[in-house]
C-alpha cells in the first residue's frame, strides 16, 4: 500500500531542503546581528496558552488533541508568537527588554489560502520591552532588511493600523474577525450585505467600502482625520508619523507606505500592523505589528511588536 502525504502536508528533501537550511541561516545570522537571541519553543503546548490574547480566528486554526500519555488536552502550534509571549511572562521575567528570534514549523488546521500549505517553517522577531515607535521602526527597519537578504528586489512595506477599523466599526454586531476577514478579501459585495444588516452611519459604511476597494492610501487617511471621532482620529496620526519616520531609515531599495486597507494575519495585534510584499508578487510575504494586549493577557503588561514569514513561501516566490 502506498501512502501519500496528507493533503495540506509535504516532505522536503534535496535541493529544497537544502534552500531552506540555507535562507534559515541567513535569517538567523541577520537577527543575531541585529541584536536579537534565538529561542527554541516546543512544538506543543496548552491551548490556553496559545489562545490567550490571540483571538478566535488563531484559536479556529489550531489543532489539538487528547495527550495519550496523560497530559491532558494539548495543541500543535499554529504561529509562534504566542509561545514568545508565553515565555516572556513565565521564563525571562527579570528582563526589563527582550529581543527575541525563531524559526520552526507550525501547523494550520486549514490553508490560509485555497489550495495553500496547511504546514509552514515560521521565522521571525520579537521586540518586547520597547514602547511605541521606537519598537516599531526597529522591526519594520529589520522586515525589509530580511525582504533583502532572501533575494528580493523592490520590496514594500504596507503600514497600516487595528485601530482605524476598530473606530470604524465601533458600536456593531458583527466581531471584528468578520470585519478583517471581509477587508482581506477585498469584497465590497460582501462587506455590502454585513453593512446592510449594521447600525451603521453612511459615512462609516462608505469608509468601509473605500477600504474594501484598496483605497485606504496616506491621503484617503489624511482627509479621514476629524470625520470618524477621535480614536480614529489617534490612530490615523500614529500610523502618518511612523511611516514618515521609518521611511527615513529604511535601507535599500524599499518603500515605505501607509495603507489602512492592510489587514493582520492573525488578530492579536493592538496598534501598528504591517505587511510586506515585492514586485510581481500578489501574496505579502510577510507580516507584523504591535501587540501589547496579548502580553496582558500572558500576565506581563509589557510592550511588544514583531514580525514574521514563512521560508516556504519565500522560496517558492523568490
Amino acid at each position: 500500500m502506498k501512502h501519500k502525504p496528507i493533503i495540506g502536508l509535504d516532505d522536503a528533501f534535496g535541493s529544497r531542503a537544502k534552500a531552506l537550511r540555507s535562507m534559515q541561516g541567513k535569517m538567523l545570522d541577520l537577527f543575531e546581528d541585529a541584536g536579537y537571541e534565538e529561542v527554541i519553543p516546543p512544538m506543543l503546548e496548552r491551548p490556553d496558552a496559545l489562545k490567550s490574547g490571540a483571538g478566535r480566528f488563531l484559536a479556529d486554526q489550531t489543532v489539538v488533541f487528547s495527550d495519550p500519555a496523560g497530559a491532558g488536552t494539548l495543541a500543535i502550534r499554529s504561529d509562534m508568537t504566542p509561545q514568545i509571549a508565553r515565555i516572556a511572562a513565565t521564563r525571562l521575567q527579570a528582563e526589563a527588554v527582550l529581543k527575541l528570534s525563531y524559526s520552526g514549523t507550525v501547523m494550520l488546521a486549514r490553508p490560509d489560502v485555497r489550495g495553500g500549505s496547511r504546514q509552514q517553517w515560521q521565522t521571525g522577531v520579537e521586540c518586547l520591552g520597547i514602547a511605541g515607535a521606537a519598537g516599531d521602526i526597529e522591526v519594520m527597519h529589520l522586515a525589509a532588511r530580511c525582504m533583502m537578504a532572501a533575494g528580493f528586489v523592490k520590496s514594500v512595506l504596507q503600514v497600516g493600523h487595528i485601530g482605524l477599523l476598530k473606530a470604524l466599526v465601533a458600536g456593531c454586531d458583527a466581531p471584528l474577525e468578520t470585519w478583517t476577514a471581509l477587508l482581506a478579501r477585498r469584497s465590497p459585495d460582501d462587506l455590502r450585505e454585513v453593512i446592510a444588516v449594521e447600525s451603521i452611519s453612511e459615512d462609516r459604511a462608505d469608509a468601509l467600502l473605500a477600504l474594501a476597494k484598496g483605497k485606504g492610501d496616506e491621503q484617503w487617511i489624511a482627509d479621514s482625520v476629524g470625520k470618524f471621532g477621535a480614536d480614529f482620529d489617534i490612530a490615523a496620526n500614529e500610523l502618518l508619523d511612523l511611516v514618515h519616520e521609518v521611511g527615513d531609515r529604511v535601507e535599500g531599495d524599499v518603500s515605505v507606505y501607509a495603507d489602512a486597507a492592510v489587514m493582520p494575519r492573525f488578530l492579536y495585534h493592538s496598534g501598528i500592523l504591517f505587511a510586506g510584499f515585492a514586485e510581481g508578487v500578489s501574496q505579502a510575504l510577510l507580516y507584523g505589528g504591535r501587540y501589547d494586549a496579548m502580553m496582558k493577557a500572558h500576565g506581563r503588561d509589557m510592550p511588544a511588536t514583531g514580525f514574521s514569514c514563512d521560508l516556504w513561501a519565500l522560496l517558492d516566490t523568490v
